[in-house]
């Protein structure tokens, strides 16, 4: 990169020959293959003792003089205080590996610590997670050595990680760029919520622009090291201006025409400056064919309600098209199957989500008035059902159908104040107003529980099949053969009634909507799905698909539910980490997992099912993939 003109900072390179002539002078080649090949690498223990013993080996060994005095002489050339010292494994980041973030890298490095740190680049190509990463790659009969890179330090003002084609979208029109203030390790680590932008290639534009209420940073500590800053007076300030946007775009695109492939990429800015650090194949890019756009679904989440109370949110959220000027969008597909224990599964056009909480984010912004009016309406919606709550049910149709009728008029300021907490870029004060009413409010679900107690009150001859009654159907149900018919399956679009057939006869004969019915297990070890709020953690599975399950709760689980409610927090203060079946970036599980700041991976599809009490695996929430280290089998 550096000599074609990429800004690259000063530095050099410790070869991968010279840690081989290291192990050589040293003697400790013959004795580190001979404690790899004694590694069970599906027994945690055993990868965990070889790691141990390797690394006490490579840190504790005196280095050779010439090896020590030759980085000694690069290292005053560079004519830096500070260095930052990186791990580059011979076989890391190739096309079909990425060892990313499985070798350490030191930071704000200074002359007295340079060779510590890098025989501790070393002895991280043989940390637990290397260990069992050439193994389950199939790399443990290669010779894998590792390079230093020494750099000289960018002290950050800002700083952040690219992709030169969106991970996500995987447009190869459209790039991303996440950026924090500070050092990116904080990105990186997934301790903050960056700022992200897409952008076009062709033309050149900024399609998207999210701002996060960064509140700390990491920044250099005086003598070396570094140490987290509050940095309050920046909260909703946005990090890359749109012209430094459009200049950082010119590098990555420049990059990745230099490489020829999409690029993963760690970048630096200081004093007006953009230096990139680090450049990377992404490994995570499918090879899709070229398909027609079609109108995607995503199932969202899953609710032991009746469809009465989705039908309701769904008129809420269809009345934001108009209220909002937003252009026509598919309704929401309520899917409500009884194959799954019994539950509603929620379809959501996932354009639809993303634009709403824009144009929600954009009259928060405006003003207070509109946030403040459905803030008012909720609460006084709230005086005004509560006595129906308490009493339990009610046995009128035509006052439960004038009630119904109320709910469905006022539930979109609910949806208001639920999306405005939801949503990281909400100016603050009006997303404390908004966290608080949620966390207090039970609107929802004990609004749904006063529809189904009436129902069977009104009709007890249909009490197993209340939850199938459609708002249409309140003054005269269904025969009891249709809504046996909607307990095995059936699927409601929005407000236009109900049809007893499955998702996929539906999708047969709509074939311009998208739904991802097909369920890939992927290999025996990796369960993949979206980030919810990154990180790293390592534990044992503890299943939870209801909220009767929480007690179970111990200290450092990894809570694995189909999705979680406001039930489950108590339990998920005590994760080490979440991972769902389901859900999109505004899931109860995301959020939760962003305030927590726990690792979250949400969209699994399976992992209830493949993974049991008590196997033990590691979150890797950077990347949206669990790895499954051993299955439990008692």
């Amino acid at each position: 990169m550096l000599s074609n003109g990429i800004p690259v900072p000063d530095g050099f390179v410790v070869l991968s020959t010279t840690f081989d002539q290291f192990l050589h002078n040293t003697d400790l080649t013959q004795e580190i293959e001979a404690i790899l090949s004694n590694v069970e690498h599906e027994t945690v223990s055993s990868v965990e003792k070889a790691s141990q013993k390797i690394q006490e080996l490579i840190k504790h060994a005196e280095m050779p003089a010439e090896i020590a005095n030759e980085i000694q002489t690069q290292f005053k050339k560079l004519g830096s205080q500070f260095v930052a010292v990186r791990s580059s494994a011979t076989a890391e980041d190739g096309a079909e590996n990425a060892w990313a973030g499985q070798l350490d890298s030191f930071l704000n490095t200074t002359e007295k610590d340079l060779l510590e740190k890098v025989q501790h680049c070393w002895a991280s190509l043989f940390t637990p997670r290397a260990i069992f990463y050439r193994f389950e790659k199939g790399l443990n009969n290669q010779k894998i050595s590792v390079a230093v890179v020494i750099q000289k330090m960018v002290d950050s003002e800002k700083s952040g990680i690219a992709f030169s084609v969106h991970p996500v979208t995987e447009d190869p029109n459209q790039l991303i760029i996440e950026a924090g203030f500070g050092l990116g390790e904080a990105i990186v680590s997934g301790q903050i919520t960056p700022d992200s932008y897409v952008v076009t290639k062709n033309p050149k534009e900024i399609i998207d622009i999210n701002i996060s209420n960064q509140d700390r940073a990491i920044y250099r500590k005086q003598g070396g090291g570094n140490e987290w800053k509050d940095i309050l007076d920046k909260i909703n300030q946005q990090v890359l201006s749109e012209k430094q946007i459009l200049e950082l775009t010119e590098i990555i695109l420049r990059i990745e025409s230099h490489y020829g492939f999409p690029c993963d990429i760690e970048w630096a800015y200081e004093n007006n400056q953009f230096y990139v650090v680090q450049s990377r194949p992404i490994t995570t890019l499918s090879k899709k064919e070229e398909i027609p756009e079609k109108i995607k679904f995503e199932k969202e989440y899953s609710r032991d309600n009746t469809l009465l109370i989705q039908q309701a949110w769904c008129s809420a959220v269809n009345s934001y098209q108009i209220k909002l000027e937003m252009k026509e969008y598919k309704n929401k597909l309520l899917v409500f199957d009884y194959l799954n224990d019994g539950v509603v599964e929620i379809w959501e056009n996932e354009k639809w989500t993303k634009d709403l909480l824009n144009e929600i984010l954009k009259k928060n912004s405006e003003s207070d008035d509109v946030f403040n009016w459905h803030l008012n309406n909720h609460k006084e919606q709230l005086a005004f059902i509560k006595p129906y709550w308490e009493k339990g049910f009610i046995d009128d149709i035509s006052q439960l159908v004038k009630i119904v009728d109320r709910v469905f008029e006022n539930l979109p300021s609910f949806g208001w104040v639920y999306y405005s907490g939801v949503d990281d870029r909400t100016p603050a004060y009006i997303r404390e107003q908004a966290l608080k009413m949620r966390d207090e409010d039970v609107y929802y679900d004990s609004t749904d529980t006063f529809f189904r107690k009436s129902l069977i009150a009104i009709y007890p001859e249909l009490a197993e099949y209340e939850q199938g009654i459609l708002r249409n159907e309140i003054e005269n149900p269904p025969t009891l053969e249709i809504l046996k018919k909607r307990k095995n399956h059936c699927i409601a679009f929005g407000e236009n009634g109900a049809s007893e057939e499955t998702l996929r006869e539906y999708q047969k004969k709509h074939p311009e909507l998208d739904f991802d019915l097909e369920i890939s297990f992927g290999n025996d070890s990796e369960i993949v799905g979206q980030v919810g709020n990154k990180g790293y953690a390592k534990g044992f599975v503890r299943i939870m698909k209801r909220k009767q399950q929480i007690v179970k709760a111990k200290e450092g689980d990894i809570i694995v539910s189909t999705m979680t409610t406001p039930d489950f927090v108590p339990a998920m203060k005590k994760a080490a980490a979440i991972i769902t079946d389901e859900g999109g970036i505004t899931c109860h599980a995301a959020i939760v997992a962003r305030e927590l700041k726990k690792p979250c991976i949400i969209g699994t599809k399976f992992a209830t099912q493949v993974l049991h009490d008590g196997d033990l695996v590691e979150v890797d929430a950077d990347n949206g993939v669990v790895r499954i280290i051993s299955k439990n089998n008692s």
